[in-house]
């Protein structure tokens, strides 16, 4: 199982921590944590929305850190160690443990947009498209709707600019994926060799 940095602690958690420093400094009260989380609950929800901004500063440093750090981390990662962690949350997923998403590998060629989605990535390209599939619509769910809709309603003719296309996208990315895991694969056993290397010298 990955170790990723951890989550940035909320606006709450951050007013907790220093709700019990100030408590351990100022008295010789002692209490559980829950009921000191009751407490400092209270004392939280009185604050004006000025009161917690401070907090709400410390949480936004604190998250922007994280992002990097996490964004740091994936890239470190194999394709081995993403494969072995998405077999993990895949069995906990199935055995009702857990709903974490599997990852991706930031490293890894990006999958092509299919098809439909690239006819769709042509209709929001164009101003006179986007009057003439969605008219005055506005809101993305119908318009997904109406543009799947016209899809539909294409011939293969019609379709085919946009086939051709995924097609050939598609097999350039699997032509480049092979190519990265084949380049994964030498890297680690390069490492693997020196390992060994260094390990059985008797200079």
């Amino acid at each position: 199982m990955l170790r990723p940095p951890k989550l940035a602690p909320s606006a709450w958690q951050v007013y907790f921590t220093d709700w019990i420093q100030r408590q351990q400094a100022s008295s010789s009260r002692k209490l559980t944590v829950a009921e000191a989380a009751k407490e400092a609950g209270r004392d939280y929800a009185n604050l004006t929305q000025a009161e917690k901004e401070p907090y709400i500063r410390r949480f936004q440093a604190a998250m922007d850190i994280r992002e990097r750090s996490l964004n740091a981390y994936m890239h470190t990662l194999t394709p081995d160690d993403i494969k072995r962690e998405n077999a993990f949350r895949s069995a906990q997923r199935k055995a009702g443990k857990s709903r974490k998403r599997n990852i991706k590998d930031p490293n890894a060629p990006k999958r092509p947009l299919s098809a439909y989605f690239m006819f769709l990535q042509r209709i929001r390209a164009s101003k006179e498209l986007v009057k003439e599939v969605f008219g005055d619509e506005t809101e993305t769910t119908r318009q997904s709707v109406l543009a799947a809709a016209r899809w539909r309603g294409m011939t293969d003719e019609e379709r085919k600019p946009f086939l051709a296309q995924a097609e050939l996208e598609k097999m350039e990315y699997e032509a480049a994926m092979r190519l990265y895991e084949a380049y994964e694969l030498s890297t680690n056993l390069t490492v693997v060799d020196g390992a060994a290397g260094e390990g059985f010298a008797t200079d």
